[in-house]
C-alpha cells in the first residue's frame, strides 16, 4: 500500500515522515499477537513509512527481522521507509572515547537489517559510566532506589558533546542520514547548537495536551528542528496517574471524537499534527493492527477551531516519563535544563 502521510524536509536535507509508528514497550516477540513483529508489518501494510525505534526498547532485532520479511516480499523497498534508532545511555562517548557510540551504531543496523539508519538520536541527554549496568560483573543492579532517586552505585554525568562529534561522523560515513536528539531542554539543545558541524534535524519529546511543550516547540521551529512527539495518546507505562485521568477517556476528548465521528486516539493525534502543522512527527504507539490502521487514519479531516481551543485547555504540564536525573514527581523541573560544564560538575 502507498504511504498514507505527508512529510517534512529536515535540516538534513533529507524528507521526514509526519506519521509513526512507536515500538516503545511492544513485545519482543517474533508474530504473536501484540508482538512488535505484527505490529511492524501491519503499519507498512497499511502505510506507515516511518518506524520509530531504540536499542534500549530491547526489540529491534525482531523488527529487523519484520523488516527484512517486508523487504523480501516487496511490501516495501528500503528507500521508502525511514528508520530511526537511538544511543543509550551506556553508549555515549566517556572521557574522550567514543568507541562506544559506533558500537551501538553497528549494533542498530545488525538487528534492524538495514545498512543505514535515516535519523539517529541522543536518547538522554545524560550517560552511564559503566556500560553494562551490573555490579559486580553479572550481576544486574536497580537504576532506580524505592524512592525513585538515581542508584548512587552508577557513574553519571550530562553528556559529553564529543558523543554528538561521534554521530557528525557517522554521517560522514553515510551509515547515518539524519542527526538529532531525545528528551532535551531548550537549554540543552541551545548548548548543543554551539559546537554542531552537523545540524540538530530532530529533537524527540514528550507531546500531548497535557504537555504541549510550547516553549520548546517555539524555539524549534524558529531553528528549523523537527519536532519529534511520543506519547501523543499519553501513557500509563510508567505507572503515573494524570490528575484529571487518561487522555484516551478524558472527557473532552471523548466528546470531540463522538462528535466528529473519530476514535479519542485519532482525536489526540490529529491536534498535534494540526496544532504544530509544518514541525511535528507524530509517533503514536500500538500493537493491534486495527487500532495502527485508524491511527493512520489522520489526515483526510480536521479539528475545529472550538475543538482545538477545548484541548488546548487541558495543558497542565503532566509528563508521563520524567527524567532518570529526578525522582518520578512531576511537581520537580524536569533535569533543570542543566547542560555540560566540562568540569567535575557533570557529574552526578
Amino acid at each position: 500500500m502507498a504511504a498514507v502521510t505527508k512529510e517534512v524536509r529536515l535540516r538534513s536535507g533529507h524528507n521526514m515522515p509526519t506519521h509513526g509508528l512507536g515500538t516503545f514497550q511492544s513485545y519482543a516477540k517474533a508474530d504473536a499477537v501484540g508482538g512488535v513483529a505484527t505490529a511492524v508489518k501491519a503499519a507498512i501494510s497499511c502505510g506507515y513509512r516511518l518506524i520509530d525505534c531504540a536499542q534500549g526498547y530491547g526489540n529491534q532485532n525482531e523488527i529487523g527481522g519484520a523488516l527484512a520479511e517486508l523487504f523480501e516480499a516487496g511490501t516495501v523497498k528500503r528507500e521508502d521507509l525511514f528508520v530511526v534508532s537511538k544511543i543509550a545511555q551506556t553508549h555515549h562517548a566517556w572521557n574522550g572515547d567514543d568507541a562506544r557510540c559506533h558500537e551501538m551504531l553497528g549494533q542498530a543496523l545488525t538487528d534492524l537489517r538495514v545498512e543505514y539508519l535515516d535519523l539517529f538520536l541522543i536518547h538522554w541527554p545524560f550517560a552511564f559510566g559503566e556500560k553494562v549496568l551490573e555490579k559486580p560483573p553479572g550481576v544486574p543492579q536497580p537504576l532506580r532506589l524505592p524512592d525513585g532517586s538515581p542508584n548512587p552505585i552508577w557513574t553519571i554525568k550530562y553528556v559529553d558533546t564529543q558523543t554528538w562529534k561521534a554521530m557528525e561522523a557517522m554521517v560522514a560515513s553515510g551509515k547515518v542520514r539524519s542527526i538529532g536528539v531525545s528528551n532535551f531542554t531548550v537549554e540543552q539543545l541551545e548548548h548543543l547548537e554551539t559546537v554542531t558541524q552537523v545540524p540538530v534535524s530532530v529533537s524527540q519529546v514528550e507531546l500531548n495536551p497535557y504537555l504541549p511543550q510550547t516553549q520548546l516547540v517555539e524555539y524549534c521551529q524558529k531553528t528549523e528542528i523537527a519536532v519529534m512527539g511520543y506519547a501523543p495518546l499519553g501513557s500509563s507505562a510508567m505507572g503515573r496517574a494524570p490528575p484529571d485521568g487518561q487522555l484516551l477517556s478524558h472527557p473532552t476528548i471523548e466528546g470531540i471524537a463522538k462528535g466528529v465521528g473519530k476514535s479519542p486516539a485519532q482525536v489526540l493525534i490529529r491536534w498535534g499534527l494540526q496544532k504544530y502543522a509544518g514541525t511535528l512527527i507524530s509517533i503514536p504507539k500500538s500493537a493491534t493492527p486495527a487500532r495502527i490502521t485508524t491511527n493512520c487514519n489522520v489526515f483526510d479531516w480536521s479539528l475545529s477551531a472550538e475543538a482545538m481551543v477545548a484541548i488546548d485547555k487541558l495543558d497542565c504540564g503532566f509528563r508521563c516519563f520524567c527524567s532518570y536525573l529526578k525522582k518520578p514527581d512531576n511537581k520537580v523541573m524536569w533535569h533543570d535544563g542543566k547542560v555540560e560544564k566540562g568540569d567535575k560538575s557533570d557529574y552526578i
